[in-house]
């Protein structure tokens, strides 16, 4: 808390971001400052994104005071001058970039948390094949932080991972390294985005670990959706009561978990009638259903068509 100005503990300042734009990247790499030297005073005319890998870093930006150290993330404006204060080591990554639609927003915390909640539960409660144009554009919206600790580790292991991929694809300059480029470092500015909405679901609900056990199950749904599921067997997969953890995943969600999972199983099976040559038995087997008869009507009520009329569709 004391690392930054108390002015801010008050609000958040976040940059919504539009993912289906690349960022055009100038600059990322690796620096190292020693003393006596010290970060020089700039307007940077460009966004600059720092991670902090090692030591320490004292900033100050328009007015605002950031001391940051390993796991620090931080965005400087194009407008904004800053200026180092202190002679310190510190080993850092740096990204400079320009993107045309990005937009900072400052709020307060109670603000914010509720507008990026709200676009994390329409995330997980849309379906890829079905999503409106309009749908597509509010979903590709990110949330980054204009400073943040990364403290999850495995998040962190990537996001660095990420950086230093993008830095790689800068110096080698083979044939479409620009755009590759560009697309290692959009993956990370997802990851922190990802990490930084939920932190702030966390800080809300006052519970840790709820958030990780629904993404769990989800990649254990989405991984596992030809095998026979059970209530049980999801107990003893993630732990906890099944009946908790149906009511998280609904409050997050707006689905039941069997009906997530008869959602995921569905949509495998339109990509399994529209692109092979399996019989419909076939079909209803790969993607969980143990009843053909069954399955078709799960099918038909989801999707308006009998398995076969959708098969002759395609």
């Amino acid at each position: 808390m004391n690392r930054i100005l108390a002015k801010r503990m008050k609000e958040n300042i976040y940059y919504q971001y539009d993912s289906s734009q690349l960022p055009e990247i100038s600059l990322a790499d690796t620096a190292v400052i020693e003393p006596p030297y010290i970060h020089k005073r700039r307007m940077p005319l460009e966004y600059i994104i720092y991670l902090v890998r090692q030591g320490e870093m004292f900033l100050l930006e328009d007015g605002v005071r950031y001391h940051l150290t390993p796991g620090d993330f931080l965005i400087l404006d194009p407008d904004k001058i800053h200026v180092g204060e202190r002679a310190t080591h510190c080993e850092y990554h740096y990204i400079h970039f320009h993107q045309k639609s990005i937009k900072k927003n400052k709020m307060t915390n109670e603000q914010t948390t509720a507008i990026i909640l709200r676009k994390r539960t329409q995330s997980m409660q849309s379906d890829s094949c079905t999503l409106s144009g309009q749908e597509r554009v509010s979903l590709s919206l990110l949330a980054l932080p204009k400073y943040m600790h990364l403290s999850d580790t495995s998040s962190y292991s990537e996001i660095l991972q990420k950086i230093n991929d993008g830095i790689t694809c800068q110096k080698n300059r083979m044939e479409g390294y620009y755009n590759l480029c560009a697309c290692q470092i959009l993956e990370m500015m997802i990851l922190v985005s990802r990490q930084f909405v939920t932190s702030l679901a966390q800080e809300k609900t006052g519970v840790v670990g709820s958030y990780r056990k629904i993404y769990d199950l989800l990649d254990y749904l989405n991984n596992c959706y030809r095998e026979p599921i059970s209530g049980v067997l999801i107990e003893e997969q993630l732990g906890g009561n099944f009946d908790y953890l149906n009511r998280i995943f609904r409050q997050t969600t707006g689905k039941t978990i069997f009906q997530y999972l008869t959602e995921v199983r569905i949509s495998h099976a339109k990509e399994l009638l529209g692109t092979t040559s399996l019989k419909i038995s076939q079909v209803s087997e790969k993607v969980g259903f143990s009843d053909e008869s069954y399955f078709s009507k799960v099918f038909k009520k989801m999707t308006g068509m009998t398995p076969m009329n959708y098969m002759k569709s395609r």
